[in-house]
Parts: structure tokens; sequence; C-alpha cells
């Protein structure tokens, strides 16, 4: 009888998935006769094996936490919904080399091939746009202010929209909570959708018995960071336009317009001027160039997978790649205050929320995805564990001004300190979104200067021949 390989967190389409300190299972044929599932971390390897299942179309995970994780042991049973699995602790090497003897490891073509797919999409993973999560989580607030229940108030959202992902998902949460699911735990079978930080905020308010007060909060986090991501575009819109207008007018010159005037320049019998022979030679470079432009990328994308699990494993290269974008000219300063806003607005709602000091640190910088900002908040929480005060141990991160550390104090020392966190990101919101326009300004003019110098020498080098010409009669 052949056995059923699972990969957890290998991205392996339709079997399984998962995310840091969860275990998720979702196949419809799954067997509990032809079926083993192999997953480890980064300190412990298992092997599940199965027990039993009754006939279920459909199997849901639970929630494992890190300590309830780290706590496991041979011969551990867990109960899966309708399927049983008991965990095999095996070392390391060893789960590697039984996966290698039953072939069991992905081929470097088949990961390539996997993540062409996402090209089409059906095989894409599950993506909703901020601005819709906002909307779901703003709509689902209200009625759960109102009184409605969680089942019956996902039943409206999922009868009020038309269509999409969302609407897929959100019937999908709706089984889940109808088969005795908590939401918090049918939202995290969503991971692409509903981040760490939104699946916590919830899973808060439902133990503190405030899930309709949690959810508004969680709303106002997001209609945040969708204004803050339309300022962006909004401001990063007219530069893009501009810069990608001049370069395909110019693109369509030099290799287009140009070509038909090079003959007419060589029967001249003239000397050609310097711009003219310059332009003429980049002319024979820039197809190859651009060609080599778009392997790159296609190749890049291609095998991210790859890269992505090379990063992995060099810690020190990955925070040196998400540190550098965060002190670039220009930018730099933008992309900070836009961070220290974000982590300081989670960190004041998870507060508020109920949710522990520990908790909130290690979960508030997810809120800006840079994994340098997440590894020094790291050094934050381990301040705090060694007795540190908050401003303290936020100093100690290397993030946040010096400003912000003193007005923290202040809100520790007068008991108000998620007040004073909420202040402080309000206050860095509105630095970023003055950083933002002042950077726009200064892009305009720096674009529309340099494309009106590179748009003079191509006019330029075109010109001078005919100049030339004229001269020699």
């Amino acid at each position: 009888m052949e056995m059923r390989t699972y990969h957890l967190g290998r991205g392996v389409s339709g079997a399984a998935s998962s995310r840091p300190g969860y275990l998720f299972f979702q196949e419809s044929t799954l067997s509990a006769e032809h079926a083993q599932i192999y997953w480890h971390d980064r300190e412990m390897s298992f092997v599940l094996r199965h027990l039993s299942q009754t006939n279920s179309s459909f199997v849901s995970g639970v929630k494992v936490g890190p300590g309830q994780a780290r706590g496991l042991k041979a011969g551990d049973l867990l109960q899966l919904g309708k399927l049983e699995l008991i965990f095999e602790r095996v070392p390391l090497p060893v789960l590697h080399s039984r996966r290698k003897k039953e072939g069991l490891k992905e081929g470097a073509w088949q990961t390539v091939w996997n993540q062409i797919r996402t090209l089409h999409p059906k095989h894409r993973p599950a993506r909703v746009s901020w601005e819709e999560l906002s909307i779901f989580t703003r709509q689902l607030s209200t009625m759960l202010d109102a009184g409605i229940p969680v089942a019956r108030a996902l039943h409206f959202f999922s009868e009020g929209i038309s269509g999409g992902q969302l609407t897929e998902i959100v019937e999908v949460i709706n089984q889940k909570v109808n088969s005795g699911s908590r939401l918090s735990h049918a939202m995290s079978s969503f991971p692409t959708v509903f981040s760490d930080v939104y699946t916590s905020l919830v899973e808060t308010g439902e133990e503190s018995g405030h899930l309709a007060t949690s959810m508004q909060r969680l709303a106002d986090l997001l209609e945040k960071q969708v204004r803050m991501h339309k300022r962006i575009v909004a401001t990063l819109t007219y530069p893009v336009i501009l810069l990608a207008v001049s370069v395909l007018l110019i693109g369509a010159f030099v290799l287009g317009i140009l070509p038909m005037l090079e003959p007419m320049f060589l029967s001249m019998n003239v000397p050609l001027p310097l711009p003219t022979r310059i332009l003429l030679t980049s002319r024979l470079f820039l197809w190859p160039l651009m060609s080599f432009c778009i392997l790159f990328w296609l190749l890049f994308w291609a095998f991210r997978p790859f890269i992505h699990k090379a990063l992995m494993k060099r810690p020190v290269l990955r925070k040196k790649i998400a540190r550098s974008p965060l002190f670039w000219p220009l930018v730099g300063e933008v992309a900070r205050k836009i961070a220290v806003s974000r982590i300081l607005y989670a960190m004041a709602t998870m507060l508020e929320s109920g949710m522990t000091l520990m908790h909130a640190l290690s979960r508030s910088a997810r809120v800006t995805g840079n994994y340098w900002i997440e590894s020094q908040m790291g050094l934050s929480r381990s301040a705090v564990m060694d007795g540190e005060t908050v401003a303290e141990a936020l100093e100690v991160s290397g993030i946040f001004p010096s400003q912000t550390i003193q007005l923290i104090t202040i809100g520790e020392e007068t008991s108000t300190l998620s007040a004073m966190v909420k202040y402080v990101a309000d206050m860095y919101e509105e630095d970023a979104d003055m950083a933002l326009t002042n950077m726009a300004t200064a892009l305009e003019p720096l674009l529309m200067g340099g494309m009106g110098v590179i748009a003079g020498f191509v006019v330029i080098s075109a010109i001078l021949p005919t100049l030339e010409l004229i001269n020699h009669l």
C-alpha cells in the first residue's frame, strides 16, 4: 500500500500548510492508512503518524503554541478534528536520512516549477488586500458590537459581498466556527490573509470576553495601515509615471528611430560628433542589457524559494539586507518613521486589548515585515525579561529616537503606557506623512532634471550630424 507523505511548511500544493507555532491540515482525501507527516522546527524533529480517522471530508487544524510544541515527546497524542496523530521523536539527521531514503526530498526543478505555477490564479495562495481586510474587520466589529453572534455575522458578511477570494475564505471560516472552532483558530488557517498579529488580537479578545472591542481596535489599526499605504502610493505615483514615460520615449527613439537615421549619418562621409558616436555605440549594448535584466529578474523570481532558504540559514546576512533600506538616502528616514509608527500603534492596540507586554513586544514588530526590526525588538523583549523598564528596553533596540524613549518613560511613570504609546504612534504617523511629502517634493525636480539631461543629450546627438553636414557644404 502506497504511503503518502506531506511536508509542513514546504508549500506542497493541496497537501498541508503551516506557520510557526501552528499545524494545519486541509486535504479532502487524507487517509489514515496512506499518510505520514514529517514536521520539524529549529530545535526538534518529529514524525507524525496517523492512528485513526473517522469519515470526514475536511480535517481542520488546531493551534499548537510554542511552549506546548517544545513539550511534545514521543508517544504524545494530538487530536486534529476527527484525525488522531501521534508524535514520534527522532534526531534531525535521522529524519533527513529517512526522508532521503523514501525519496521525499523535493527536486530543485520541482521547486522551480511550483513557483512558476503560481503565475496561474488557480495555484496562487489566498491573498486579500489590506483595504478589503480592513472593511471586513470593521463590518465584523460593528455586527459583533450590536450583539450579533460570530457565526451569524460571518454569514451576513459572506452574503453581502459578491465573489472573490475573501468570500470563499469567510465561508470556510464560518463553517469552522459552526463546527465548534474558535474564530482565531479558524482565521489562522489562512496565514497569508490573517497575520499572526491579527489572529493574536482576535484570540486575546476571545479570552478576555471583549471580542467586539478587540475587533474595533484591530479595524483602527488596519485602517491606519491602509491610509499610510495610500499615501505612499500617491506620493510615488507621479515620479514613477514620469520615469516610466521618459524611459519609454528615450528607448523608442534609440531603438526605433535611431536605426533609421544611422545609414544617413554614415553616408555623409563626415566625422560624427562624440555624442552621436556614444549614442550609436550605446544602442549596440542596450538590447543585450535589457535582455539580461529581464532574464535576471525571471530567474530571481523563479529561484526565490532557494534564495529565501539560503537567507534563512544566514541570519547575519539577512539582517544586513533588511537593515540597508532603512538607511538609504532620502527614503531611509521615511521608512524608519513609518516602521516606528506601525510598531507603536500595534503595541498600543495589543496593550489596550489586554495582551501581555511580552507578547506585545514580540508581535508588534511583525507588522513591519522587516527581519532586522523584528530581531532588534527581540533584544527589547529580552531586556524586559531581565528586569529593564519598557523605555530602557526599547532604547536597547536602537530603532526608536530619544524623544520617543522620553515620552514612553513618562507614560510608564504615570501608569498611562498604552495611551502614551498610542500618542507617540500618532505623532510619528504625522511625521511620516510630512516626510513623504518632502520626499515627493525632492524627487520631482531630481527626476525631471535627470530626464531632461538625458533627453537633451539624445536630441543633441541626433542634431549635431546634420549641423556638421551643413558646415561641410
